[in-house]
């Protein structure tokens, strides 16, 4: 079991007025003892044969009843951590961090307008519509940011403007002038909306053969330390509904997130469709 879970455990029982030892996230006999006690007043929401479990099972069962406490679907009070208590636990976290349920995401349709016209993410669409890479064809023009940029890898280095192709300019200002005037400052630094992770970069994609994005200067990234390239939603900060309004500014003007498509490098924002 997660070290986290065993702290929210641990948590609960004291809240309850038993006695686990240390919130540490490691169990012992104190906090097996404390289980148990906690399970004897919930004997009604248990299988018949809770008493024979190993202690372990018992605290994953505690855990259950928890979520379960929560209106979090957990399946059935078996003790077993299996993907479904993970994930039932993975929300009790979320809510006993935020004071709120996750966004059932599921749920969510990113917004998918093209407003300015951006091309497939296909090379020779990409060559004809913005330039070829690596050629004069491809014409770049400074952006001069609403608010600064911090270097994402040295936070002391602001950064004022940054190179982009001509022809995501206006749209990716709109874009950042609409953020600073939802967020402010002081909110744009709180969630890393400042944490600069570079746009143009004449590269190969990661693990690949074709050109990144960053080759033509129509993809930026954001706070990538939060937001690395394999995490999901269950781990990337730009997941979570403090970002929403930043994400509507990018699909308003046809932007694609690939966190929010396909559930990776959420720090990754482009102008070309998937």
């Amino acid at each position: 079991m997660k070290a986290a879970a065993v702290r929210v455990i641990q948590q609960a029982l004291i809240a309850e007025g038993f006695n686990p030892g240390k919130v540490d996230g490691k169990t012992g006999s104190k906090t097996y003892g404390a289980v148990d006690q906690a399970l004897q007043g919930r004997k009604a929401d248990l299988p018949n044969d809770w008493l024979q479990w190993s202690n372990s099972r018992k605290t994953v069962a505690y855990l259950q009843l928890l979520c379960k406490d929560q209106g979090i679907e957990v399946g059935e009070i078996d003790g077993f951590w299996g993907p479904q208590t993970e994930f039932a636990f993975d929300t009790l976290a979320y809510f006993l961090e935020n004071g709120l349920m996750p966004h059932p995401w599921r749920d969510e349709t990113p917004l998918d307008v093209n407003p300015n016209g951006w091309p497939q993410q296909d090379e020779a669409q990409l060559n004809e519509f913005y330039g070829k890479v690596d050629t004069p064809q491809v014409k770049l023009v400074r952006l001069i940011l609403p608010y600064p940029h911090r270097l994402a890898w040295d936070l002391r280095t602001t950064v004022n403007s940054f190179s982009c192709n001509v022809k995501v300019h206006d749209s990716a200002k709109r874009v950042l002038q609409g953020v600073f005037d939802h967020y402010g400052m002081e909110r744009i630094k709180d969630l890393g909306l400042d944490r600069w992770g570079g746009c143009l970069n004449v590269r190969k994609m990661r693990g690949g053969t074709r050109w990144s994005m960053h080759s033509w200067g129509i993809a930026m990234d954001y706070d990538p330390a939060r937001n690395r390239y394999k995490w999901g939603r269950d781990r990337a900060a730009f997941a979570h509904p403090d970002y929403d309004a930043w994400w509507r500014f990018w699909e308003e003007e046809g932007w694609l997130s690939l966190g929010r498509t396909r559930n990776y490098d959420w720090m990754h924002v482009q102008a070309a469709k998937r």
